[in-house]
């Protein structure tokens, strides 16, 4: 990834983090002054363990080449654990079937793009998330932002061995936002939007002129064209909990 796009994404959850702890901080000091307790919109927060299935959507760049697993769905479960105060883990386990470009790096431009594949790509997740009530929810809800680290694990895909390209396992990371509901003492439903960002790296064949159309020029250019790239997806998954600990 270069230096300009590491900036930004730093930017942007700097300023996401910062906007809404102040939100937070205002509305918990107004809704605080004035309000007999039973009448607060704040209520303190019961859900301390809660177990999840996740459902959603995963959609992003599949690299200058398009060869990279880009839009698909993602089902999974996971685990969030409230740790005192605005601080919360969770852990996250799931698989997303994402589509593939597959192509043939031997034949020129016009006729190297062979067809497209389902790939599974098994995502494992652990994060902390920032809880902006702290220890209450505010009229049943608990906004939040977080960040992820993680790792990817690509099925294998059978015309991978004629391209020499392959997506196996690679890192993860990213920020999150979201909103935790909580309709019951015992249900909750979370909604979350992520940034998930992970590296491609790109074989020799690539760089090389294609062997059967040599007067054609090479998928990539070695002069202009690094032999990996980083890329973003952006997820949003809703999640039904279960609380199994207070």
């Amino acid at each position: 990834m270069s230096n300009t796009r590491c900036n930004i994404v730093e930017r942007v959850v700097k300023v996401s983090l910062l906007v809404f702890a102040l939100f937070g901080t205002h509305q918990a000091a107004a809704a605080q002054v004035g309000h007999p307790p039973e009448s607060s919109p704040y209520r303190d927060l019961q859900s301390r363990r809660v177990l999840s299935l996740t459902g959603g959507v995963l959609s992003g760049s599949a690299g200058k080449v398009g060869v990279g697993p880009s839009d698909g769905t993602y089902v999974g479960a996971r685990f969030d654990m409230h740790l005192g105060g605005p601080a919360g883990v969770t852990f996250s386990a799931g698989v997303a079937n994402l589509e593939r470009v597959l192509i043939d790096p031997r034949l020129g431009p016009e006729n190297r793009t062979l067809d497209t594949a389902t790939q599974k790509v098994v995502l494992l997740d652990g994060g902390f998330d920032l809880l902006l009530p702290g220890e209450k929810t505010w009229h049943g809800l608990t906004p939040y932002v977080g960040v992820g680290l993680g790792m990817a694990f690509g099925a294998k895909v059978n015309a991978d061995s004629l391209s020499g390209y392959s997506f196996s396992t690679h890192f993860t990371a990213g920020p999150r936002i979201g909103v935790w509901l909580h309709p019951s003492s015992r249900f909750t439903l979370r909604i979350e939007g992520r940034v998930l960002l992970w590296r491609l790296k790109y074989p020799e064949g690539f760089f090389s002129e294609p062997e059967f159309e040599p007067t054609e020029p090479p998928v990539l250019d070695a002069n202009v064209t690094k032999d990996t790239e980083w890329v973003q997806h952006l997820g949003l998954t809703i999640s039904l909990g279960y609380t199994i600990g207070r």
